[in-house]
């Protein structure tokens, strides 16, 4: 890694100067900063690369498109997998927020096919989604119709400031915070949105992970239309208190793929 004058500043600490080139793919440049480690693309592509990038290219996004208004849950390749991640995924929610008898409301951002919010109705939770590709949650909105129009295919901040303060018992980020263009309001939202007793819980890659030390610019999770921020477990800490969160925990990873961690984040 050499020296490198990033064109913008590190969101983490905002340094300017101590940073180093990591490495360039497809023409865009991640950088390194040297005070925190926060890995980040120091030019963000334009939104329409982006939104082609998390559309899954063109033939997915055309066949989504055909056959997803008639499609239904049961009929997604691999459903018993993502059914059992989502079980797996919230059942450690549950031992995190402590369960009563009063119905409880969940935000998953990033919902992509719905599962996890699929395993939540099953558990009488009242439920809102993000997902930016509206063809991918169309199964969901199809065999849940009742909650059709508690998903929402725009950017999270556009969709936070539709809720009052304190809404949510629980929010669910799984492989979502390395997309955010501005993590550090992102973060600030959804600690607004959090009652005081919530619980906010996040996947994300591992910048300091075997795999990422072992591979370099060869590491899978390195996708700069994607992944745009990719931070390590403690430089994640100190994000999440930057953003207002009192306390942050971080455990495994649900599934190990390329190099993650787990954090919970408390007001």
């Amino acid at each position: 890694m050499n020296d490198y004058i990033p064109k913008r500043p590190c969101v983490i600490c905002g340094n300017t100067k101590k940073s180093r080139f990591y490495c360039e793919i497809d023409n865009l440049v991640y950088v390194k900063c040297e005070c925190c480690s926060l890995t980040y693309v120091d030019q963000l592509a334009n939104i329409k690369e982006i939104k082609k990038a998390h559309g899954g290219g063109n033939f997915k996004s055309i066949r989504r498109k055909l056959f997803g208004s008639i499609r239904k849950m049961r009929s997604l390749g691999g459903y018993k997998h993502f059914l059992n991640r989502a079980h797996k995924i919230f059942d450690f929610v549950k031992q995190r927020h402590l369960a009563s008898d009063d119905q409880k409301t969940m935000l998953d951002i990033g919902c992509n096919k719905g599962f996890l919010l699929k395993v939540a109705i099953e558990e009488n939770f009242n439920v809102f989604g993000v997902e930016l590709v509206p063809e991918v949650i169309r199964p969901f909105c199809n065999t849940y119709p009742k909650f059709k129009d508690q998903i929402f295919s725009e950017k999270f901040q556009t969709v936070s400031n539709r809720f009052e303060d304190k809404y949510f018992d629980i929010i669910t980020a799984i492989d979502v915070v390395e997309h955010f263009e501005d993590p550090l309001s992102d973060l600030k939202s959804i600690r607004r949105l959090l009652k005081d007793d919530g619980v906010f819980i996040v996947q994300t890659p591992n910048i300091e992970c075997e795999n990422s030390k072992k591979l370099g610019c060869n590491w899978k999770a390195l996708k700069p239309l994607e992944h745009m921020h990719l931070f390590s477990e403690n430089n994640f800490i100190t994000f999440g208190k930057m953003a207002g969160f009192s306390k942050i925990t971080t455990y495994k990873p649900f599934e190990e793929a390329a190099g993650n961690f787990v954090a919970v984040l408390y007001p």
